[in-house]
């Protein structure tokens, strides 16, 4: 079990390392997004460097490496609890990868495709939720937008046992969330355009 645990956790972390921003900003305008924005990799700030076609790009891509590392922790090991792992450590690769010098983004669409290849239906119904609550939040309220993406995260758990998600998902909302919260923390007081 130990060694599945492993295994499945190196999986995910290859996958979610795999610098889609950075490679789509090359791509498409010759950027590194790493200097531009935020200098996160995510969707977003290679939006603002690229325009929405590349943010979008970089967001599909980066859910897709969610799904892919929980759907491929399953063929490596037959245990939910892999399949955990595998998401967790997607998130953890996406924000930290050795492939651009433990640089990354924040790994709100990894979690998102590792959540929505653990348990669909519950898994849509707390991303809806915490989309509107964050909406709430950082346009109704005007709370801080990286406040107001830790307040959600902070809500992950919560939302996802409410809506039945079994124990393993729970944990993997929880786990990654936090890793989304410990990566946007730096961002707690920074100005927006």
């Amino acid at each position: 079990m130990i060694i599945e645990l492993f295994l499945a956790g190196i999986w995910g972390y290859l996958l979610g390392a795999t610098p889609t921003g950075v490679l789509v900003a090359r791509a498409m305008r010759g950027v590194d997004v790493r200097e531009q924005g935020s200098g996160h990799t995510g969707g977003l700030n290679v939006t603002r460097a690229t325009g929405l076609g590349g943010g979008v790009i970089t967001g599909v891509i980066d859910l897709l490496l969610g799904v892919a590392a929980v759907a491929g922790a399953g063929l490596l090991a037959d245990s939910v609890w892999a399949a955990t792992a595998a998401g967790v450590m997607a998130i953890v690769g996406h924000n930290w990868s050795i492939f651009i010098r433990f640089g990354g983004g924040i790994g709100l669409s990894t979690l998102a495709g590792s959540l929505l290849a653990l348990a669909p239906l519950p898994a849509l119904e707390t991303l809806l939720g915490l989309i509107l609550f964050w909406l709430i939040l950082a346009l109704v309220l005007h709370f801080h937008r990286a406040r107001s993406t830790i307040l959600a995260m902070v809500a992950v758990g919560p939302l996802l046992w409410a809506l039945g998600m079994e124990p393993h998902g729970i944990l993997l909302g929880v786990l990654g969330g936090t890793v989304v919260i410990i990566k946007t923390i730096p961002d707690w007081n920074r100005k927006y355009d």
